[in-house]
């Protein structure tokens, strides 16, 4: 595995986890702001890493034919989407989606109406995802367009960020209320059944209307080792549904559920990507090391975030 493909799969997973917590902080504010209070703290500071990893998309500019197939000049494309594919007009819609994402999450933590900004957001950053899953994901096998693909990536990035915002949560000091933490169970379940039902619903469309290049597309991902991450990763999900599901709240049921579907978004994520080798251990050692620095900011920003303890504690 070649260093572009290690800061390719890095840059997308925690963008993702970044652009999902986006998500979730939006639908926060609209639902209700009291419902969000738990893990705002979290998903803002995750959210507001998405200038440090700008910057980790700069040296990704200079080696995008290690990534990108269709960079080099191979591949028998349309012509019009050999145009939308040229690396110029690539890395300008790249720099847009990123620039477009930073300034949706200061402006989130700034304004005082943040439904009225949400909803704008929402209407922003939808497109955005949808967009940004095709030229970061599926242009890897740029033949295959699937409108549905956005929608279902970008669920999963909502749940993994959501997933990882309860877990921190939870090892805090301060509790939050039951009402609140139920909520967050009951929003933590709907994102992982959404999630489910989305990608089904994407392979029941590729199956029913026997589309050649949706079929070749998971073709590549039908040999035996894929199959068995992808049964493993829907395995965890299915599990965390189980954990989940029953009525009441209970703090270790939220640990486990949260860390099986983050579980699950992390093996679907490999699944989805199939890096072409192998990682080393030096790869490893690489992603482990980019994600720790991502980690470090993350953990410098929530020290300047406001907790919300008194709202995640109140009663409605």
């Amino acid at each position: 595995m070649s260093t572009m493909e290690v800061l390719y799969i890095v840059f997308v997973g925690l963008t993702g986890l970044a652009m999902g917590s986006l998500v979730v902080l939006m639908l926060g504010h609209l639902m209700s702001e009291h419902w969000l209070a738990p893990v705002r703290s979290e998903i803002e500071a995750a959210a507001l890493t998405l200038p440090l990893l700008l910057l980790l998309g700069i040296p990704l500019a200079f080696g995008l034919e290690q990534v990108f197939p269709w960079a080099g000049g191979s591949g028998d494309l349309p012509p019009l989407r050999a145009a939308f594919l040229s690396p110029a007009f690539y890395l300008l819609r790249s720099v847009i989606y990123l620039a477009v994402c930073v300034a949706l999450a200061f402006w989130l933590i700034r304004t005082r109406d943040v439904r009225r900004a949400s909803a704008i957001g929402l209407a922003c950053l939808i497109p955005i995802m949808s967009l940004s899953a095709y030229d970061w994901v599926l242009s890897r096998e740029p033949h295959w367009w699937s409108s549905l693909f956005g929608l279902a990536f970008g669920l999963s990035e909502a749940l993994a960020a959501l997933s990882i915002a309860i877990l921190i949560a939870l090892l805090k000091v301060e509790p939050a209320s039951p009402v609140r933490m139920k909520s967050l169970e009951r929003a933590l379940l709907t994102l992982a059944l959404l999630s489910v039902w989305t990608w089904f619903a994407q392979f029941l469309i590729v199956w029913l209307a026997n589309l050649p290049q949706g079929a070749e597309w998971y073709a590549r991902r039908s040999d035996p080792q894929s199959l068995a991450l992808v049964a493993v990763s829907y395995g965890l999900m299915l599990a965390a549904i189980l954990v989940l599901v029953p009525s009441g709240v209970s703090r270790i049921a939220m640990i486990v559920g949260s860390a099986l579907a983050l579980l699950h978004h992390a093996t679907h994520f490999v699944w989805i990507l199939q890096p072409q080798v192998d990682p080393s251990w030096i790869d490893l050692g690489l992603m482990a090391g980019l994600v720790g620095l991502w980690g470090v900011a993350f953990t410098i920003v929530m020290r300047f975030r406001p907790t919300y303890a008194e709202e995640a504690a109140a009663e409605p």
